[in-house]
């Protein structure tokens, strides 16, 4: 059990990562605002590690109007991911957004690093290149391109995404100690990983679950409702 004091007292903290929107799907989006509808309230701090979109350029928010109006909430926060890492040029006041690839957070007196996962992999030699020469390339196209073209590129990406990233990247159960923190949460692996000092979130998109951390420690949690 968790030792609580006052500066923690009715407070969750909810985790959740990879849904993977696709703007044209209704459904999607459906999805995820009901989802967060259900699951906010005032004593509840929302972070969104990455992947809320299947692919953003800035235009597209016009598509996703109602899922902009979900995450104007000041207990959500959204930190950018592989897919959706150009969010970071949107504007919004009323959208937190992230905007490290890494962040440090102050749960129940446990020093937790927050991430996507991207940055935090072994054996993802490919990606890595990728994000160390093709990112800043993408960053400037994103802000000259015509929206057609913003499209058609986003749409490769995704689709070339699976020869970049090799099915064994993997995120080293010692990165904790590596980052000089508590404890590390992220997602990018699809796959629900709770260790003592290593979560990786299991995908909503595959899994519809996420993690929950109160004074009775950090747990996976998974919907059965058939109203999402």
């Amino acid at each position: 059990m968790y030792q609580v004091n006052s500066a923690y007292a009715c407070i969750m903290y909810v985790f959740i990562a990879d849904i993977h929107i696709r703007p044209e799907i209704k459904s999607d989006r459906k999805k995820f605002i009901n989802w967060i509808n259900n699951i906010r309230s005032k004593e509840k701090k929302i972070y969104i590690l990455g992947d809320l979109f299947e692919y953003w350029y800035t235009g597209i928010e016009e598509e996703l109007s109602d899922v902009i109006e979900t995450l104007a909430d000041p207990d959500v926060f959204v930190l950018p991911g592989n897919r959706d890492f150009l969010i970071t040029h949107y504007r919004n006041k009323n959208i937190n957004i992230i905007y490290k690839e890494e962040s440090i957070l102050d749960v129940y007196g446990q020093k937790v690093l927050i991430a996507h996962g991207h940055t935090l992999t072994e054996g993802d030699t490919g990606f890595k290149m990728l994000h160390m020469l093709g990112w800043p390339v993408l960053r400037l196209f994103d802000r000259i391109l015509p929206l057609k073209i913003k499209l058609s590129c986003a749409k490769t990406l995704v689709n070339s995404s699976a020869l970049v990233r090799p099915p064994s990247a993997d995120i080293p159960k010692d990165i904790a100690l590596k980052k000089g923190v508590d404890k590390v949460i992220c997602g990018h692996l699809h796959k629900g990983f709770l260790g003592d000092k290593l979560i990786v979130l299991p995908s909503f998109l595959d899994e519809m679950s996420w993690l929950e951390w109160d004074e009775a420690g950090p747990r996976f949690v998974k919907n059965t409702s058939s109203a999402i």
